[in-house]
């Protein structure tokens, strides 16, 4: 059977977004151990941990029954110099469940914005079913940042203290509460 430029693309697509979750569910396989003296770190790793596979395994069985398989061989080797780069930063700093919950933000945005990308394809090309899978994993994971959101001040004033740095406990509410007031009053630079 041959497949339109519209299919081949739209298969690419989902089988880079169940690479870039196969990478995310390794790097957080390797922060459960580190973040389970903070439970509220621990709870969303968890969650995250949970999350990626879910959707690794959500693309894998979409892009099955595309037709496909995961992942480019570019793609492939970008992600995994990333990965490596990212081991090598690992070793240099020291470890800190703020900087495991730094790294999940920012994973989790990657992933975001490239579901935002997949979606937009899939709605362009006329695939409504890929459009849908996109748009779950996109509130997922939006969940996920705005959970982050909640804990970073908490874990942050933990690190610190961990550190034996004295600190004003009363701040941390207050941050969260400005970081909670800042996301409800930025409205999108374009519309």
């Amino acid at each position: 059977m041959v497949q339109s430029k519209q299919q081949q693309t739209i298969k690419v697509y989902v089988g880079d977004m169940a690479s870039l979750e196969s990478h995310i569910e390794e790097a957080i396989d390797r922060q459960v151990k580190l973040v389970k003296p903070h439970p509220k770190a621990a709870a969303l790793v968890n969650q995250l941990h949970v999350t990626s596979k879910t959707h690794r395994d959500a693309l894998k069985a979409h892009l099955g029954r595309m037709g496909g398989a995961t992942g480019s061989p570019i793609k492939e080797a970008v992600a995994a110099a990333a990965g490596v780069a990212a081991g090598l930063i690992d070793k240099v700093r020291p470890e800190s469940i703020s900087k495991a919950v730094r790294d999940d933000y920012t994973a989790v945005n990657h992933a975001t914005i490239g579901y935002t990308m997949l979606h937009a394809t899939a709605l362009m090309l006329g695939d409504e079913a890929t459009a849908a899978l996109a748009e779950r994993h996109i509130r997922d994971y939006t969940a996920l940042i705005e959970g982050i959101n909640q804990i970073i001040a908490d874990v942050v004033a933990y690190d610190l203290r961990r550190d034996g740095i004295p600190l004003d406990d009363s701040k941390v509410e207050q941050t969260t509460e400005a970081i909670n007031k800042i996301w409800q009053q930025t409205e999108p630079a374009v519309h």
